[in-house]
């Protein structure tokens, strides 16, 4: 009788250590999908929000002349084209503004990741208990507005304006947490040129500080 209680306590405790085993190895190769996927869900997140809101509230009132003057000869070819410091700043400003209200919509806001897809299968993508990603602000925003000319036909050239946006933000799911870049580039503004590019050129650097993030936990 005492021997089969021993045997009954070996394979138990075998059974036990096969579990956790199983159960550690399980959780070293999984976190690390998770934690991809709850990045690349974060990113996407936050970058269609900064697109829809800067497109929406800013982008339909900008036109290119009110970025760049444009200089021309008595024989109105363009000769110079030089930005507009005044109102570029006031859109860089406003834009990191924009940002950072998206940013706060978002703090504190999360997802569901079934723990399914965590494991590279598409017929488990579905299943399987589901995993909370918390969205947390963080950081800083950076906004430039760059520029640059590319062929558009014969004798002409296209001249587009950018808003270059960047911030942070950090993830966290259980026992783990990654702080990760949110980085996007919209075009603003347009034009053709006809004729040869001009030969002065003020480039758009309007590289600003960046705009902190204060940001409270919402109750």
């Amino acid at each position: 009788m005492y021997g089969r209680r021993r045997a009954r306590r070996r394979v138990a405790v075998v059974i036990l250590v096969v579990l956790v085993s199983f159960i550690i190895i399980v959780d070293i190769n999984i976190r690390p999908a998770l934690m991809d996927i709850a990045r690349s869900r974060a990113q996407l997140e936050g970058v269609e929000s900064i697109n829809r809101a800067v497109n929406n509230r800013l982008v339909s009132e900008v036109e290119y002349r009110d970025l760049v003057y444009v200089h021309k000869d008595n024989r109105g070819r363009i000769v110079m084209v030089q930005p507009n410091t005044v109102k570029i700043n006031q859109l860089t400003a406003r834009t990191m503004l924009e940002v950072k209200d998206v940013l706060e919509d978002l703090n504190s806001s999360s997802f569901e990741i079934p723990l399914g897809q965590a494991f590279g299968f598409t017929t488990l993508a579905g299943y399987g208990p589901r995993i909370k990603v918390k969205i947390m602000t963080t950081g800083t925003v950076n906004v430039s507005v760059i520029d640059k000319f590319e062929g558009a036909g014969i004798n002409q050239t296209r001249h587009l304006i950018y808003l270059q946006i960047s911030s942070k933000m950090r993830i966290a799911i259980p026992f783990m947490d990654e702080d990760i870049n949110v980085d996007t580039t919209l075009p603003i503004a347009e034009t053709i040129i006809v004729g040869d590019v001009p030969e002065f050129y003020v480039g758009l650097d309007s590289s600003q500080q960046p705009l902190p993030l204060a940001i409270s936990p919402r109750p």
